[in-house]
Protein backbone atom coordinates (compact mmCIF):
# COMPACT_ATOMS: atom_id res chain seq x y z
CA UNK A 1 0.00 0.00 0.00
CA UNK A 2 3.01 2.32 0.57
CA UNK A 3 2.86 5.44 3.00
CA UNK A 4 -0.52 5.89 3.21
CA UNK A 5 -2.32 8.77 4.53
CA UNK A 6 -4.04 7.92 8.00
CA UNK A 7 -6.66 9.60 9.72
CA UNK A 8 -7.03 9.45 13.39
CA UNK A 9 -10.63 9.54 14.73
CA UNK A 10 -12.24 9.79 18.68
CA UNK A 11 -15.89 9.55 18.00
CA UNK A 12 -17.57 12.79 20.59
CA UNK A 13 -18.52 10.91 24.20
CA UNK A 14 -22.00 12.65 24.35
CA UNK A 15 -24.98 14.39 21.69
CA UNK A 16 -27.01 15.26 24.31
CA UNK A 17 -24.77 18.35 25.63
CA UNK A 18 -25.04 16.45 29.34
CA UNK A 19 -21.61 15.47 29.76
CA UNK A 20 -18.06 17.45 31.01
CA UNK A 21 -17.22 19.19 27.93
CA UNK A 22 -15.59 22.28 29.30
CA UNK A 23 -15.03 20.87 32.40
CA UNK A 24 -12.94 17.65 31.92
CA UNK A 25 -11.99 16.67 28.67
CA UNK A 26 -9.25 13.88 28.33
CA UNK A 27 -6.53 14.00 26.10
CA UNK A 28 -6.99 11.34 22.93
CA UNK A 29 -3.43 10.10 24.20
CA UNK A 30 -4.09 6.57 21.90
CA UNK A 31 -4.25 8.46 19.02
CA UNK A 32 -1.10 10.19 19.95
CA UNK A 33 0.83 7.02 20.50
CA UNK A 34 -0.04 6.05 16.91
CA UNK A 35 1.08 9.12 15.50
CA UNK A 36 4.29 8.85 16.84
CA UNK A 37 4.68 5.01 15.38
CA UNK A 38 3.34 5.90 11.97
CA UNK A 39 4.67 9.30 11.54
CA UNK A 40 8.18 7.44 12.53
CA UNK A 41 8.50 5.55 9.22
CA UNK A 42 6.74 7.79 7.41
CA UNK A 43 2.98 7.98 7.20
CA UNK A 44 1.09 10.88 6.54
CA UNK A 45 -1.28 11.39 10.15
CA UNK A 46 -4.15 13.34 10.87
CA UNK A 47 -5.80 13.35 14.11
CA UNK A 48 -9.72 14.00 14.69
CA UNK A 49 -10.76 14.63 18.05
CA UNK A 50 -14.60 15.42 17.74
CA UNK A 51 -14.42 16.61 21.47
CA UNK A 52 -12.85 19.70 20.36
CA UNK A 53 -13.36 20.01 16.37
CA UNK A 54 -16.21 22.12 15.61
CA UNK A 55 -17.12 20.83 12.10
CA UNK A 56 -19.09 17.14 11.56
CA UNK A 57 -16.72 14.31 10.67
CA UNK A 58 -18.60 14.78 7.40
CA UNK A 59 -17.59 17.78 6.98
CA UNK A 60 -13.75 17.13 8.02
CA UNK A 61 -13.40 14.39 5.25
CA UNK A 62 -15.54 16.33 2.79
CA UNK A 63 -12.41 17.99 0.96
CA UNK A 64 -10.15 15.47 2.02
CA UNK A 65 -8.46 12.63 1.11
CA UNK A 66 -7.19 9.45 3.39
CA UNK A 67 -6.06 5.64 2.78
CA UNK A 68 -6.72 4.54 6.40
CA UNK A 69 -8.81 5.00 9.05
CA UNK A 70 -8.29 3.85 12.87
CA UNK A 71 -11.29 4.75 15.40
CA UNK A 72 -11.30 4.23 18.95
CA UNK A 73 -13.96 4.52 21.68
CA UNK A 74 -15.64 3.41 25.07
CA UNK A 75 -18.54 1.61 25.17
CA UNK A 76 -21.01 4.83 24.79
CA UNK A 77 -19.33 6.03 21.88
CA UNK A 78 -20.24 2.67 19.84
CA UNK A 79 -22.38 4.15 17.47
CA UNK A 80 -21.30 7.59 17.00
CA UNK A 81 -17.41 5.84 15.75
CA UNK A 82 -19.84 2.96 13.39
CA UNK A 83 -21.45 6.08 11.95
CA UNK A 84 -17.93 7.78 11.28
CA UNK A 85 -16.29 4.46 9.43
CA UNK A 86 -19.50 4.19 7.56
CA UNK A 87 -19.29 8.13 6.37
CA UNK A 88 -15.61 7.00 6.10
CA UNK A 89 -16.11 4.13 3.47
CA UNK A 90 -18.51 5.95 2.02
CA UNK A 91 -16.51 9.03 0.89
CA UNK A 92 -12.79 7.32 1.09
CA UNK A 93 -13.43 4.15 0.54
CA UNK A 94 -10.17 3.39 2.10
CA UNK A 95 -8.92 0.41 5.10
CA UNK A 96 -10.77 1.00 8.23
CA UNK A 97 -9.95 -0.45 11.46
CA UNK A 98 -10.85 -0.31 15.20
CA UNK A 99 -9.58 -0.34 18.39
CA UNK A 100 -9.52 1.48 21.89
CA UNK A 101 -11.43 -0.08 25.16
CA UNK A 102 -14.65 -1.27 23.52
CA UNK A 103 -12.74 -3.34 21.16
CA UNK A 104 -10.83 -4.78 24.11
CA UNK A 105 -13.93 -6.09 25.75
CA UNK A 106 -17.13 -6.03 22.82
CA UNK A 107 -15.10 -7.06 19.71
CA UNK A 108 -17.57 -8.73 18.21
CA UNK A 109 -20.18 -5.63 18.61
CA UNK A 110 -17.76 -3.81 16.16
CA UNK A 111 -17.89 -6.79 13.60
CA UNK A 112 -20.25 -4.75 10.86
CA UNK A 113 -19.69 -4.41 7.03
CA UNK A 114 -18.00 -1.24 7.22
CA UNK A 115 -14.71 -2.62 9.64
CA UNK A 116 -12.07 -4.13 8.20
CA UNK A 117 -10.08 -4.73 11.22
CA UNK A 118 -10.53 -4.80 15.28
CA UNK A 119 -7.39 -4.61 17.05
CA UNK A 120 -8.33 -5.42 20.73
CA UNK A 121 -4.99 -4.81 22.55
CA UNK A 122 -2.41 -2.27 23.05
CA UNK A 123 0.16 -3.61 20.48
CA UNK A 124 -0.21 -0.04 18.45
CA UNK A 125 3.63 -0.81 17.25
CA UNK A 126 2.02 -3.51 15.02
CA UNK A 127 0.00 -0.89 13.30
CA UNK A 128 2.29 -0.45 10.36
CA UNK A 129 2.58 -4.32 10.05
CA UNK A 130 -1.50 -4.38 9.58
CA UNK A 131 -1.40 -0.90 7.41
CA UNK A 132 1.00 -2.84 4.80
CA UNK A 133 -1.23 -6.79 5.04
CA UNK A 134 -0.14 -8.90 7.71
CA UNK A 135 -3.06 -10.44 9.58
CA UNK A 136 -1.12 -12.55 11.54
CA UNK A 137 -1.02 -9.83 14.42
CA UNK A 138 -1.82 -10.94 18.16
CA UNK A 139 -5.20 -8.99 19.02
CA UNK A 140 -6.61 -8.65 15.48
CA UNK A 141 -9.58 -9.44 14.00
CA UNK A 142 -10.25 -9.69 10.18
CA UNK A 143 -12.43 -10.81 8.04
CA UNK A 144 -12.09 -13.76 5.57
CA UNK A 145 -14.24 -15.68 2.83
CA UNK A 146 -17.16 -13.70 4.53
CA UNK A 147 -15.81 -14.58 8.12
CA UNK A 148 -13.80 -12.92 11.04
CA UNK A 149 -11.24 -14.82 11.73
CA UNK A 150 -10.08 -13.83 15.42
CA UNK A 151 -6.85 -13.97 16.12
CA UNK A 152 -5.06 -15.02 19.92
CA UNK A 153 -4.67 -12.40 22.17
CA UNK A 154 -1.62 -11.41 23.73
CA UNK A 155 -0.87 -8.47 26.84
CA UNK A 156 1.95 -5.23 25.78
CA UNK A 157 4.61 -4.10 28.15
CA UNK A 158 3.67 -0.65 27.78
CA UNK A 159 7.49 -0.21 28.02
CA UNK A 160 7.53 -1.30 24.02
CA UNK A 161 5.52 2.36 23.51
CA UNK A 162 7.07 5.48 22.32
CA UNK A 163 6.16 8.85 23.67
CA UNK A 164 3.04 10.51 22.22
CA UNK A 165 2.94 13.10 19.82
CA UNK A 166 1.64 15.40 21.47
CA UNK A 167 1.37 18.14 18.11
CA UNK A 168 -2.40 18.11 18.32
CA UNK A 169 -2.62 18.17 22.30
CA UNK A 170 -0.49 21.55 22.27
CA UNK A 171 -2.42 22.80 19.24
CA UNK A 172 -5.58 23.40 20.77
CA UNK A 173 -4.22 24.89 24.01
CA UNK A 174 -7.64 26.42 25.44
CA UNK A 175 -8.85 22.67 25.88
CA UNK A 176 -8.42 19.54 27.37
CA UNK A 177 -8.97 20.59 31.23
CA UNK A 178 -9.53 18.88 34.33
CA UNK A 179 -11.63 21.31 36.30
CA UNK A 180 -9.60 24.54 37.11
CA UNK A 181 -6.39 23.18 35.86
CA UNK A 182 -6.63 24.13 32.28
CA UNK A 183 -4.54 21.81 29.71
CA UNK A 184 -3.87 19.03 31.34
CA UNK A 185 -1.01 16.78 29.72
CA UNK A 186 -1.84 13.15 30.21
CA UNK A 187 0.82 10.87 31.06
CA UNK A 188 0.18 6.88 31.17
CA UNK A 189 2.56 5.01 33.18
CA UNK A 190 0.89 1.35 33.44
CA UNK A 191 -1.80 -0.84 31.74
CA UNK A 192 -4.49 -2.92 33.53
CA UNK A 193 -4.98 -2.44 37.25
CA UNK A 194 -4.01 -5.20 40.20
CA UNK A 195 -7.17 -4.71 41.80
CA UNK A 196 -10.04 -6.78 41.22
CA UNK A 197 -13.45 -4.52 41.60
CA UNK A 198 -16.23 -5.95 40.20
CA UNK A 199 -17.57 -3.16 39.11
CA UNK A 200 -14.86 -1.84 37.04
CA UNK A 201 -13.62 -2.93 33.39
CA UNK A 202 -10.16 -1.64 33.78
CA UNK A 203 -8.78 -4.73 35.54
CA UNK A 204 -9.68 -6.83 32.50
CA UNK A 205 -7.97 -4.67 29.76
CA UNK A 206 -4.49 -5.42 28.23
CA UNK A 207 -5.61 -9.20 28.64
CA UNK A 208 -5.81 -8.97 32.69
CA UNK A 209 -1.75 -8.42 32.62
CA UNK A 210 -0.53 -5.14 34.92
CA UNK A 211 2.03 -3.77 32.67
CA UNK A 212 3.93 -0.54 34.10
CA UNK A 213 6.89 1.88 32.93
CA UNK A 214 10.45 2.34 35.00
CA UNK A 215 10.81 5.32 37.04
CA UNK A 216 13.30 7.55 35.20
CA UNK A 217 11.38 7.12 31.76
CA UNK A 218 8.22 8.40 33.14
CA UNK A 219 9.96 11.36 34.94
CA UNK A 220 11.71 11.95 31.70
CA UNK A 221 8.79 12.02 29.49
CA UNK A 222 7.19 14.94 32.49
CA UNK A 223 10.71 16.72 32.27
CA UNK A 224 10.42 17.01 28.59
CA UNK A 225 6.60 18.29 28.06
CA UNK A 226 6.37 21.77 29.06
CA UNK A 227 3.15 21.74 30.27
CA UNK A 228 1.98 22.91 33.98
CA UNK A 229 -0.80 20.29 34.42
CA UNK A 230 0.00 16.42 34.17
CA UNK A 231 -3.24 13.92 34.84
CA UNK A 232 -1.45 10.76 35.73
CA UNK A 233 -4.44 8.42 34.24
CA UNK A 234 -3.22 5.28 35.58
CA UNK A 235 -5.92 2.99 36.65
CA UNK A 236 -4.19 3.61 40.25
CA UNK A 237 -1.13 5.16 40.60
CA UNK A 238 -0.71 4.94 44.28
CA UNK A 239 -0.44 1.36 43.86
CA UNK A 240 3.32 0.42 45.02
CA UNK A 241 4.98 2.06 47.88
CA UNK A 242 8.41 2.14 46.54
CA UNK A 243 8.05 3.04 43.27
CA UNK A 244 6.06 6.10 44.44
CA UNK A 245 9.13 7.02 46.53
CA UNK A 246 11.65 6.89 43.43
CA UNK A 247 9.24 8.70 41.73
CA UNK A 248 9.07 11.88 44.10
CA UNK A 249 12.36 11.46 45.20
CA UNK A 250 13.54 12.13 41.18
CA UNK A 251 11.04 14.75 40.82
CA UNK A 252 12.89 16.65 43.61
CA UNK A 253 16.21 15.58 42.14
CA UNK A 254 15.58 17.34 39.35
CA UNK A 255 13.65 20.19 40.80
CA UNK A 256 10.63 19.52 38.32
CA UNK A 257 7.67 21.93 38.81
CA UNK A 258 4.11 20.56 37.84
CA UNK A 259 1.16 20.31 39.40
CA UNK A 260 -0.15 16.74 39.37
CA UNK A 261 -3.81 14.45 39.18
CA UNK A 262 -3.57 10.83 40.05
CA UNK A 263 -5.84 8.32 41.32
CA UNK A 264 -5.31 6.42 44.45
CA UNK A 265 -7.33 4.09 47.13
CA UNK A 266 -8.02 5.35 50.10
CA UNK A 267 -6.82 2.27 52.00
CA UNK A 268 -3.50 3.51 50.78
CA UNK A 269 -3.65 6.60 51.15
CA UNK A 270 -4.78 6.00 54.98
CA UNK A 271 -1.39 3.57 55.15
CA UNK A 272 0.82 5.88 53.90
CA UNK A 273 0.01 9.49 54.90
CA UNK A 274 4.08 10.33 54.72
CA UNK A 275 3.88 9.34 50.97
CA UNK A 276 0.87 11.80 50.03
CA UNK A 277 2.26 14.24 52.18
CA UNK A 278 5.50 14.37 49.97
CA UNK A 279 3.51 13.84 46.85
CA UNK A 280 1.57 17.08 47.94
CA UNK A 281 5.24 19.01 48.46
CA UNK A 282 5.93 18.00 44.87
CA UNK A 283 2.97 19.53 43.53
CA UNK A 284 -0.05 16.73 43.75
CA UNK A 285 -3.24 19.59 43.56
CA UNK A 286 -5.78 16.43 42.81
CA UNK A 287 -6.52 12.93 44.44
CA UNK A 288 -9.11 10.81 42.70
CA UNK A 289 -10.83 8.00 44.84
CA UNK A 290 -13.08 5.90 44.29
CA UNK A 291 -15.14 5.95 48.02
CA UNK A 292 -17.53 4.35 46.18
CA UNK A 293 -20.05 3.90 49.06
CA UNK A 294 -21.00 4.50 52.85
CA UNK A 295 -21.64 1.10 54.12
CA UNK A 296 -19.01 -2.12 54.00
CA UNK A 297 -21.21 -4.64 53.33
CA UNK A 298 -21.41 -2.80 49.74
CA UNK A 299 -17.91 -2.47 49.48
CA UNK A 300 -17.47 -5.89 50.25
CA UNK A 301 -20.04 -6.58 47.39
CA UNK A 302 -18.01 -4.72 45.35
CA UNK A 303 -15.07 -6.88 45.87
CA UNK A 304 -13.21 -3.46 47.08
CA UNK A 305 -10.92 -5.30 49.74
CA UNK A 306 -11.42 -1.72 51.59
CA UNK A 307 -13.60 -0.51 54.27
CA UNK A 308 -15.22 2.89 55.56
CA UNK A 309 -12.63 3.03 58.06
CA UNK A 310 -10.26 3.64 55.68
CA UNK A 311 -12.33 5.93 54.05
CA UNK A 312 -12.99 8.10 56.39
CA UNK A 313 -9.37 8.12 57.38
CA UNK A 314 -8.45 9.16 53.81
CA UNK A 315 -10.70 12.16 53.65
CA UNK A 316 -8.99 13.25 56.80
CA UNK A 317 -5.21 13.10 55.54
CA UNK A 318 -6.48 14.87 52.50
CA UNK A 319 -8.51 17.52 54.13
CA UNK A 320 -5.15 18.22 56.66
CA UNK A 321 -2.26 18.56 54.07
CA UNK A 322 -5.17 20.43 51.57
CA UNK A 323 -5.30 18.12 48.75
CA UNK A 324 -8.57 18.13 46.74
CA UNK A 325 -9.68 14.98 46.83
CA UNK A 326 -12.62 14.07 44.25
CA UNK A 327 -14.57 11.65 46.06
CA UNK A 328 -16.16 9.40 43.63
CA UNK A 329 -19.21 7.23 44.98
CA UNK A 330 -21.43 4.65 42.55
CA UNK A 331 -25.27 4.68 43.18
CA UNK A 332 -26.42 1.23 43.67
CA UNK A 333 -29.21 -0.40 42.00
CA UNK A 334 -30.43 -1.44 45.51
CA UNK A 335 -30.56 2.41 46.38
CA UNK A 336 -33.94 3.25 47.94
CA UNK A 337 -34.42 7.65 48.63
CA UNK A 338 -33.06 7.10 52.07
CA UNK A 339 -29.96 5.90 50.33
CA UNK A 340 -29.28 8.82 48.17
CA UNK A 341 -30.71 11.68 51.31
CA UNK A 342 -27.65 9.35 53.81
CA UNK A 343 -24.99 9.53 50.83
CA UNK A 344 -25.96 13.42 50.83
CA UNK A 345 -26.08 13.92 54.47
CA UNK A 346 -22.11 11.87 54.40
CA UNK A 347 -20.89 13.97 51.64
CA UNK A 348 -22.03 17.11 53.99
CA UNK A 349 -21.06 15.42 57.05
CA UNK A 350 -17.41 15.18 55.57
CA UNK A 351 -17.04 18.17 54.35
CA UNK A 352 -16.23 16.60 50.57
CA UNK A 353 -16.34 19.89 48.17
CA UNK A 354 -15.20 17.90 44.75
CA UNK A 355 -17.75 14.76 44.43
CA UNK A 356 -18.81 12.56 41.54
CA UNK A 357 -21.42 10.48 41.43
CA UNK A 358 -22.08 7.14 38.60
CA UNK A 359 -24.67 4.97 38.46
CA UNK A 360 -23.52 1.72 38.76
CA UNK A 361 -23.18 0.29 34.98
CA UNK A 362 -22.48 -3.51 34.37
CA UNK A 363 -20.48 -2.73 31.50
CA UNK A 364 -21.08 -4.90 28.29
CA UNK A 365 -18.65 -7.59 27.94
CA UNK A 366 -18.55 -7.80 31.84
CA UNK A 367 -20.28 -11.51 33.38
CA UNK A 368 -23.23 -9.60 35.28
CA UNK A 369 -26.49 -11.15 36.78
CA UNK A 370 -28.69 -7.70 36.62
CA UNK A 371 -31.45 -7.65 34.31
CA UNK A 372 -30.16 -4.86 31.38
CA UNK A 373 -32.91 -2.40 30.59
CA UNK A 374 -31.62 -1.01 27.21
CA UNK A 375 -29.45 -2.35 24.40
CA UNK A 376 -28.73 1.75 23.45
CA UNK A 377 -24.46 1.42 23.72
CA UNK A 378 -24.30 5.41 24.79
CA UNK A 379 -26.54 4.93 27.99
CA UNK A 380 -23.37 2.98 29.42
CA UNK A 381 -22.12 6.01 29.98
CA UNK A 382 -22.31 5.92 33.78
CA UNK A 383 -25.08 8.73 33.60
CA UNK A 384 -28.24 6.98 33.38
CA UNK A 385 -29.99 3.49 34.30
CA UNK A 386 -28.70 0.31 31.64
CA UNK A 387 -30.45 -2.07 34.60
CA UNK A 388 -33.51 -2.31 36.52
CA UNK A 389 -33.50 -0.66 39.87
CA UNK A 390 -34.09 -3.69 43.11
CA UNK A 391 -36.45 -1.80 44.92
CA UNK A 392 -37.93 1.53 43.12
CA UNK A 393 -38.98 1.70 39.39
CA UNK A 394 -36.98 2.98 37.10
CA UNK A 395 -38.95 6.36 37.03
CA UNK A 396 -38.45 7.17 40.82
CA UNK A 397 -34.86 6.07 41.17
CA UNK A 398 -34.13 8.84 38.53
CA UNK A 399 -36.44 11.15 40.57
CA UNK A 400 -34.20 10.95 43.73
CA UNK A 401 -30.74 10.51 41.28
CA UNK A 402 -32.10 13.77 39.99
CA UNK A 403 -32.35 15.55 43.34
CA UNK A 404 -29.34 14.03 44.71
CA UNK A 405 -27.69 15.75 41.62
CA UNK A 406 -29.27 19.05 42.30
CA UNK A 407 -28.16 19.34 45.75
CA UNK A 408 -24.45 18.65 44.99
CA UNK A 409 -24.87 21.08 42.37
CA UNK A 410 -26.18 23.77 44.95
CA UNK A 411 -23.70 22.56 47.12
CA UNK A 412 -21.00 23.37 45.29
CA UNK A 413 -22.10 26.39 43.99
CA UNK A 414 -22.70 27.79 47.15
CA UNK A 415 -18.67 26.87 47.82
CA UNK A 416 -17.70 28.17 44.62
CA UNK A 417 -15.93 24.66 43.56
CA UNK A 418 -17.03 24.78 40.04
CA UNK A 419 -16.99 28.91 39.07
CA UNK A 420 -14.96 28.17 36.04
CA UNK A 421 -18.03 26.29 34.36
CA UNK A 422 -21.25 28.66 32.74
CA UNK A 423 -23.56 28.16 34.84
CA UNK A 424 -26.36 29.27 32.82
CA UNK A 425 -25.24 26.45 30.39
CA UNK A 426 -24.68 23.66 32.86
CA UNK A 427 -28.25 23.99 34.00
CA UNK A 428 -29.95 24.35 30.76
CA UNK A 429 -28.41 21.03 29.81
CA UNK A 430 -29.10 19.45 32.90
CA UNK A 431 -32.97 20.33 33.33
CA UNK A 432 -33.44 19.13 29.44
CA UNK A 433 -31.62 15.89 30.20
CA UNK A 434 -34.47 15.83 32.93
CA UNK A 435 -37.17 16.08 30.77
CA UNK A 436 -35.38 13.84 28.15
CA UNK A 437 -35.30 10.98 30.22
CA UNK A 438 -38.59 11.49 31.49
CA UNK A 439 -40.45 11.14 28.20
CA UNK A 440 -38.21 7.81 27.58
CA UNK A 441 -39.37 6.19 31.18
CA UNK A 442 -43.22 7.61 30.66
Amino acid sequence: MGKSRVLLVRPEESRSKYDFQGVIENECLELEWIRRILEDVGYIVTVFDKQVETLSFQEFISDRDFDVFYGECRCFQESFLLEYVKAFKQKCNGLTIVGGIHAQMCKERLFVDETDLVLSGYNYTDLPQIIEGNRDIPNLSYRKNGNWVINATRPTDIKTLPWPNREYFYSHPDRYPYLDLKHAMWIRSSFSCPYRCRFCLRNHMNQGIYSRRDVPDLVDEIEQNDNENVYLVDDDFLYDENYLRRFIEEIKKRKIRRKYICYGRADFIADHEDIVAEFKEIGLVYLLVGLEDIRDEKLLSYNKHNTVRNNEKCIRICHKHQIRLMAMFILGLDFRGKDFRDLYAYIKKHQLKYVAVSIYTPELGLETEEEYITSDPSDFDYLHLVCRPKYLSVRMWYLHYYLLLIRLFLKGRRERVYDFIDYGAYIRSFIGNIFKRRKENA
